[in-house]
């Protein structure tokens, strides 16, 4: 076999090239090593509550969930989902055609990017965000348009007047997360009415991610971009019950999708087919 010459085309993948070991890995290893507290990745320190797991228990040994589920995920999960979302804000999802139960949220993420980008559309981010993001639109083709919170007054804030100066023509997509990993800002009703604004008025679709939607303290206050003004049909919303109950390891997440009705009073029936079937074609079969 021909030694590699120099002109050969690399094994990975361009668009990943910049893209090393995650630093949730290399802090997790770290803090393994040293025997130091890890507060470089969100998990937490004890398991979450033990009905949940008895209920697992039991799922498993009925045969419940042993074998492959339906590609959108268990129905009774999915009945969950859309229940959770009209009891906690008031927001109607179809559980058989607007929710989809994901290996995690990361999978939700990568999917849903990997569904909606076209290669050089623009994606606004909040700075600093979780790596995922950067791989993931990276794989997409997607550029990362970075959008920096800043401390003032006790809280990491959002500059609306940069957010709004971030969108160009190419824009494609917000990807909002409120609760924010890692500075643990919540936007307020405030800052998430301008984000709902600039994308109706702009025309852009927007991948939430709320995993954290629960973990809130103080006076903070989450509330789902969905549930704003012109942001139903145009809103990707993410969650996790890893996250909700502190079993990461589960690794079970959700999407829960705008319906057709936007992209095919926009875009056309065949296009908008096609959109939502390439968003479930990203998820493989979930629990």
């Amino acid at each position: 076999m021909a030694a590699m010459t120099s002109t050969a085309r690399p094994y990975l993948n361009r668009r990943l090239a910049e893209f090393g070991t995650t630093i949730f890995a290399e802090m997790s290893a770290l803090a393994t090593a040293t025997g130091a507290i890890n507060l470089g990745q969100g998990f937490p320190d004890t398991d979450g509550p033990e009905e949940i797991r008895e209920a697992a228990v039991r799922a498993l040994r009925d045969g419940r969930g042993n074998q492959y589920p339906p590609g959108p995920g268990v129905p009774e999960l999915r009945a969950a989902i859309s229940a959770h979302q009209q009891r906690r804000y008031g927001l109607a999802y179809d559980p058989d055609t607007e929710v989809l139960v994901t290996a995690g949220a990361t999978e939700a993420i990568a999917a849903s990017l990997l569904a909606l980008l076209e290669p050089g559309d623009e994606v606004v981010a909040l700075e600093p965000y979780y790596d995922s993001y950067a791989a993931s639109i990276a794989m997409a083709g997607g550029r990362r348009v970075p959008v920096t919170l800043r401390p003032s007054e006790g809280r990491f804030r959002l500059d609306l007047d940069e957010l709004r100066a971030a969108v160009t023509d190419r824009t494609r997509l917000l990807l909002i997360n409120t609760p924010h990993n890692p500075t643990g800002t919540v936007l307020t009703r405030e800052e998430l009415a301008a984000v709902a604004e600039l994308a109706v008025e702009r025309d852009l679709l927007v991948v939430t991610d709320e995993v954290y939607e629960h973990l809130v303290f103080d006076d903070a206050e989450h509330l789902p971009l969905a549930g704003f003004p012109g942001m139903r049909d145009r809103t990707v919303t993410i969650g996790s019950a890893g996250k909700t109950f502190s079993f990461t390891g589960w690794k079970v997440g959700w999407v829960k999708a705008f319906s057709p009705t936007y992209f095919s009073q926009t875009a056309g029936p065949d296009r908008a087919e096609r959109l939502i079937r390439s968003l479930d074609s990203q998820i493989p079969c979930a629990a």
